[in-house]
């Protein structure tokens, strides 16, 4: 059936990663000023302590496609590796411990892998689409199950609420009636379970069939670019910011999926240059024809404005971290768990489609397409 075969394409292009733009910014000092319409507070410049990664040699020190990366409580440095479907370990002066798993079908295996949570109990969990769920090991690393649930989409974000209860975001499209579902959700989950407990926030984008065909730029914009995400702890909350270009908005949520925070702002839309738009729409067509093995037929066209958020997490100083997406440098806006916001601090070099993961222990920040070729792992504070 014509519809199953370009579900099939959509499912496969949807591992590939969040694209991002060209960036284009200066360098920054300690409390820097920096132009916008709601920077009132000081900025602080965060620097880098190491950094991991070079273009050849030894391949604990190379990356071909680091798609995700956390720092687990015994300080290692966790990294995963999509087109190698790897892990590679590293203490928290950035030397190289060791790898687990690899590309395969087979136990503790990994097939497209999309991400990475930690438990409380320090189990480490892989988001690995191929495997339709998660592939689980333990805090010493060793292989400890497969969670296989999902046929279609498996969560490609998730955020533990506690050792047995999960918050993921899950994309899904279905047939009803003549109309084709398009929907994103964030759900809290039991281990093992393939249904939500508690639904918490969910959109959703109705269509025909044909309107699909004639605009798949739709549905790589909607499930593989502005993909959810979560972020948080246990002990502080999970956090979550809609994905939106013209609202500013953060929810928390306690284990339970009650409402602990909400905050918003008045921020103006950012528009995206025609250099941007241009190079966007290069590299993210050149992406879907890779993840199709082919030409994905999708020419695609982005959005015109930036999204407000980027991602949330708690910081190493137990404070909201939220990134903006409006700014073309890792730009953080730092608050206390009441919403009142505290100060900036951002990363201001010059590079490709950044990455940040937000932790205890420091910012992890990497580019997905840097301009030297290969990619390096940065620990910024």
């Amino acid at each position: 059936m014509r519809y199953e075969r370009e579900e099939m394409r959509i499912y496969c292009v949807f591992f590939i990663g969040c694209i991002f733009l060209i960036l284009i910014l200066g360098c920054g000092e300690e409390n820097a000023v920096f132009p916008d319409d709601q920077i009132t507070l000081p900025v602080d410049t965060l620097r880098v302590v190491f950094e991991i990664g070079q273009e050849i040699g030894d391949s604990s020190n190379t990356f071909s496609s680091l798609k995700a990366a956390l720092i687990d409580k015994q300080n290692r440095i966790i990294v995963l590796d999509e087109v190698e479907a790897c892990i590679k370990v590293f203490d928290i002066q950035g030397t190289y411990i060791r790898q687990i798993s690899r590309r395969g079908s087979g136990p503790g295996e990994l097939s497209h892998p999309v991400g990475l949570f930690l438990m409380p109990d320090g189990r480490l969990g892989v988001n690995a689409a191929g495997k339709g769920g998660y592939v689980v090991f333990d805090d010493s690393l060793n292989f400890l199950e497969e969670i296989s649930l999902w046929r279609g989409n498996s969560p490609y974000s998730v955020t533990p609420a506690s050792d047995s209860r999960l918050v993921a975001c899950k994309y899904d499209i279905i047939m009803r009636d003549n109309n084709i579902v398009m929907s994103r959700s964030v759900g809290i989950y039991s281990w093992g379970e393939s249904e939500c407990d508690t639904l918490l926030w969910k959109d959703s984008i109705v269509t025909t069939q044909e309107e699909l065909y004639e605009n798949l730029s739709m549905v790589a914009l909607y499930a593989l670019i502005d993909r959810l995400d979560t972020g948080g702890s246990v002990e502080f909350g999970i956090y979550f910011a809609p994905v939106d270009p013209y609202e500013y908005r953060v929810i928390g949520w306690d284990s339970t999926g009650a409402e602990i925070l909400s905050i918003t702002r008045d921020m103006t839309p950012v528009a995206k240059t025609p250099e941007e738009i241009a190079n966007e729409r290069v590299y993210v067509n050149w992406s879907l024809d890779r993840g199709s093995g082919g030409s994905s037929g999708v020419d695609y066209q982005p959005a015109p404005y930036r999204n407000m958020i980027a991602g949330v997490d708690i910081g190493p100083d137990e404070n909201l971290w939220v990134r903006r997406g409006t700014r073309l440098e890792p730009f953080f806006d730092i608050f206390d768990l009441n919403g009142n916001l505290l100060r900036h601090a951002v990363y201001p070099i010059e590079g490709w489609g950044w990455e940040t993961e937000v932790t205890a222990h420091g910012i992890l920040a990497w580019e997905l397409d840097p301009f030297e070729g290969y990619q390096k792992l940065y620990l910024l504070e």
